[in-house]
């Protein structure tokens, strides 16, 4: 349990050291969870990074950035990165996500 709790403390840190793109800036603190794989593959832990983001670039632009980050995942290999435009009526908000899968290891929370 204390292990996947270091991890994803671990994985926020790298998504959060990493300098913001240019015409960008954070709109709030950054959000870390970790549980269930929620495309249930197995016995696995998934551990996720949200930036919600102000920008002059384009969706396109900002997951070319973060993929060239290539930010190292929780385990081995680089997490997989997603652009979304916030839906939710905030002037123009981006969600750039951060994301990763573990096995379990028992971790009560993952099964």
């Amino acid at each position: 349990m204390w292990r996947d709790d270091a991890r994803l403390d671990d994985f926020h840190e790298r998504v959060v050291a990493r300098p913001l793109p240019p015409e960008t800036r954070s709109r709030d603190d950054s959000v870390a969870t970790f549980g269930k794989n929620s495309s249930g593959n197995g016995d696995y832990c998934e551990y996720r990074v949200r930036l919600k983001l102000r920008t002059g670039l384009s969706p396109v632009e900002l997951y070319a950035y973060y993929d060239k980050a290539a930010i190292a995942g929780v385990d081995v290999g680089m997490a997989q990165v997603s652009v979304d435009v916030d839906d939710a009526g905030d002037g123009g908000a981006v969600i750039v996500e951060f994301r990763d899968i573990s096995s379990s290891d028992w971790d009560i929370r993952c099964a």
